[in-house]
């Protein structure tokens, strides 16, 4: 099977793609005229004095945060499974969850779950989906990716986020494709040739070989110059991981991550059987929820550092200034100017009701794992994406996270405290 949720005959899905392509053109054309990133934004700045990693911009202003939740205080982690408790004993009113599990039930949701101060206080599933049950994460991928990025580069299998890509890539030695760092990949600044036909029906749905075809693109840009949505630019770090590993990024995260966590999971592949690095890691939605706790803690779990803090904490930092909502593959809950995936303007923060120091995985179809630090708070939802319906007027508003908002907004004001 090609991808999750394409079910349908490939020109049926190229005929629902063309005509979202033709609803958002305004918004997802190529554009030569890109606004250029500053120069505070460009590699070669200097280095974290602790993990050798390269300074971020500064964070937004966090004037909700309060300590982290694991400050002076121990820590509940889910080994082996999330420990469960009432709404009400954690801070929460059930009333309040039960309006986001009926908006989200609405919502061809499969899973809803609410993880307070460690503890599992609020958990539904619908549509044939249980505890068991195994959801694609679509571009929630991409965070486990930035996360095992983070975890080569302190294993020292990766030199930096400033190292060329072309190590990895022979292809790109000696053309002006050199100049792509794995900052550019993680950051979505690569400059690669892109456009949503090439991206979401050439390389998603078309491809044998995602790898190869995401390679293959000319740059657009100079690396650096832009902030581009680009599915292809992190399934180039396919490729980095098994140059720089010897194996695939599945195997290596098993080895380094889901293993830690307790988490049973594996990646969907290519006809080429490449790990689609840009989507569809596979695992329950409580495992999924493991990936947000850990990032809760600063990329701690039961007492062993998984993911560097340094790296982390440079990851929840806007990674450019064109789009203060996106981080090292996060998406982020900052000041303006900020972009959702098809680059069209937010008027404020990404979710303006939430504090400022939100964090989120999020995938088509509205998938997300949204964590927040000052409420020690996790919310989780998969459910149906808009391809299982074909439907090209909801995909066109797929990346502006409504049934997020609709879900999350309930969630939020069931806190009690």
């Amino acid at each position: 099977m090609r991808h999750p949720a394409i079910q349908a005959p490939l020109l049926v899905a190229l005929a629902a793609l063309a005509a979202l392509a033709a609803l958002v053109a305004c918004a997802v054309s190529p554009r030569p005229d890109a606004p250029e990133l500053p120069p505070s934004a460009s590699p070669g700045a200097p280095s974290l004095e602790d993990a050798g990693l390269p300074a971020a911009l500064p964070p937004p202003a966090l004037a909700d945060a309060q300590a982290p939740p694991d400050a002076g205080a121990a820590v509940p982690y889910p080994v082996p499974d999330w420990p469960t408790g009432t709404p009400e004993a954690n801070g929460m009113r059930s009333a309040g969850l039960d309006l986001a599990a009926a908006v989200a039930e609405a919502t061809q949701s499969f899973c809803l779950l609410v993880i307070r101060h460690g503890v599992l206080v609020y958990e539904r599933y619908w549509n044939g989906h249980d505890a068991h049950s195994k959801d694609p994460s679509w571009s929630i991928a991409k965070s486990y990716t930035s996360a095992l990025v983070g975890i080569a580069i302190d294993r020292g299998d990766i030199a930096g986020l400033d190292q060329s890509a072309a190590d990895f890539v022979p292809e790109w030695r000696g053309t002006d494709r050199a100049a792509i760092t794995i900052r550019h990949l993680v950051s979505m600044t690569s400059g690669l040739k892109w456009d949503v036909f090439e991206d979401y029906v050439s390389l998603a749905t078309i491809a044998k070989d995602d790898t190869a075809f995401a390679i293959h693109r000319p740059l657009a840009h100079p690396p650096g110059a832009a902030w581009t949505y680009d599915n292809g630019g992190v399934q180039v770090l396919e490729r980095v991981f098994r140059a720089a590993t010897g194996g695939t990024i599945e195997e290596y995260a098993r080895l380094h991550l889901w293993s830690k966590l307790g988490s049973d999971a594996s990646w969907k592949h290519d006809p080429s059987g490449n790990p689609t690095t840009y989507a569809n890691v596979l695992a329950s939605c409580r495992d999924h929820a493991r990936l947000g706790y850990l990032y809760l803690h600063g990329g701690r779990w039961a007492g062993e550092q998984i993911v560097p803090s340094a790296f982390v904490a440079a990851t929840l930092t806007p990674s450019q200034t064109v789009n203060r909502a996106y981080g090292y593959l996060w998406w982020l809950n900052a000041e303006t100017p900020a972009q959702d995936a098809m680059s069209a303007a937010w008027p404020g923060r990404m979710v303006p009701f939430a504090p400022r120091d939100l964090f989120a995985a999020r995938g088509f179809g509205n998938q997300f794992i949204d964590v927040i630090p000052s409420l020690d708070l996790l919310v989780v939802r998969f459910g149906q994406d808009p391809m299982g319906k074909f439907d090209p007027a909801t995909l066109a508003v797929d990346s502006r996270f409504e049934r997020h908002d609709k879900i999350l907004e309930p969630v939020l004001g069931a806190i009690a405290e």
